[in-house]
Formats: C-alpha cells, sequence, structure tokens
C-alpha cells in the first residue's frame, strides 16, 4: 500500500521513488492499468501523473499516460500536442486508437483528452473506453490514467472496474478529514480500490486516521 507526503512544487524523486517501490511490492499480479484522483479539484493529479510516468519510464518500462479527466483537460498544452487526437477521439471513433498516442519521449507516451468535439460526444462508460485500454496492455507495460477528482463520482464510477485501482491525492492543506473520509467511501461505492494515498504539498507524515481508513 502506497502512502506520501508530497509537494508538487518541489518535486522529490526521493520521495515518489519509495512511493513506486510500494507500488510494485504489492501483493497480486503486477499493476497495468493505475488512476490517479483526488479529493478535490486542484489537488495536483495531473502533476503527480505525469511524474509517476515519468519515473515508471526512466525504470525502462513503456507507459502510456492517458488524460481521463476531460473537464478540465491540460496535458496537450503540456506536451505540445494542441490539436492533436486524443482519448475522446479514439472513443467516438473519429480516430484510430494508435492515431491518438503520441510518442514524446523514450518510452513515454501520452493520450490528452482529445479534441473539443470529441470529448462534447464521448463518454467514459462507452464500451470503446475498455476496449482501448485493452490494447494499450497489449501494447505498454503500464497506463496511467489521469483521472477526475471522486466527486465527480460518474467519471470515476466509470473507471473503477477498468483499472486496477487509484491513487488518491489529498490536499493536505485543504481538505478536512471529513470530506477526505467520504471521499474515499465513494470511491469504494464506486467499484474503485485505493491503492494508497498521497498527501499532497506537505511534508508532514500521513495521518494515523487515512493509514487506518487504507488498512
Amino acid at each position: 500500500m502506497i502512502a506520501a507526503s508530497y509537494d508538487p512544487a518541489v518535486p522529490d524523486r526521493a520521495v515518489l521513488e519509495p512511493a513506486l517501490v510500494q507500488l510494485n511490492r504489492r501483493e497480486g499480479p503486477p499493476l497495468r492499468r493505475i488512476g490517479v484522483t483526488a479529493v478535490q479539484a486542484g489537488d495536483g493529479v495531473t502533476s503527480l501523473s505525469r511524474q509517476l510516468a515519468g519515473l515508471y519510464a526512466r525504470r525502462d518500462l513503456d507507459v502510456v499516460l492517458i488524460e481521463a479527466n476531460w473537464a478540465k483537460p491540460t496535458l496537450a498544452a503540456a506536451y505540445g500536442l494542441a490539436g492533436k487526437p486524443g482519448f475522446a477521439d479514439i472513443v467516438v471513433g473519429a480516430a484510430a486508437p494508435l492515431d491518438g498516442v503520441h510518442p514524446v519521449a523514450d518510452g513515454f507516451h501520452v493520450v490528452p483528452a482529445g479534441t473539443a468535439a470529441a470529448i462534447r460526444e464521448a463518454g467514459l462508460d462507452d464500451a470503446r473506453v475498455e476496449a482501448f485500454l485493452g490494447l494499450v496492455d497489449q501494447r505498454y507495460h503500464l497506463a496511467i490514467l489521469d483521472c477526475a477528482p471522486i466527486g465527480q463520482i460518474g467519471d470515476t464510477a466509470a473507471l473503477g472496474p477498468l483499472v486496477d485501482g487509484f491513487v488518491v491525492v489529498v490536499g493536505a492543506e485543504r481538505t478536512r478529514r471529513v470530506v477526505a473520509e467520504q471521499a474515499m467511501r465513494d470511491l469504494d461505492a464506486a467499484g474503485g480500490t485505493a491503492l494508497g494515498v498521497v498527501l499532497n504539498r506537505t511534508r508532514r507524515p500521513i495521518p494515523d486516521w487515512l493509514y487506518r481508513r487504507l488498512g
């Protein structure tokens, strides 16, 4: 079970590398699809997703970072992929699956949210989402899905059965305990599995109540 404190303003491999090791040491089959979500919007999901994907790629794995938060897409701008087809285009059939996967570094590929027209039409509950992830499994070692916050329960519920589990980001200085606990219950109810928690924008230890919730 992963548990770590992390400050996205100061990217620190000394923090993220042990978290990655914890994910790899979990019992059961190797993880192939990891969702990254948060208790609230603005907790740093995309930042953590990008850095986790990059760390895996530097371990000589072929990794795909998939933008599954279509409400506020940012990956196209971050990687110079503006106007390129992405996840939503694949889901609605406007692009062939591999046309939406873009190499950005050795072993590191990005699937942005997609074009605005496709995003308006697509839904994460479409059967083509699962079909695309199955194709990703065949061609890549790992998929990291940059997901919407748990509160956007429709998106989380749709992806819950399709990923091996979620890393949940909790904003340390802005999230009340009762809100975080409810979010974790909502994730369970949606069929999602919590692989662990990252306490964001702090170097404080993970609180005991969060450890107990994960145990």
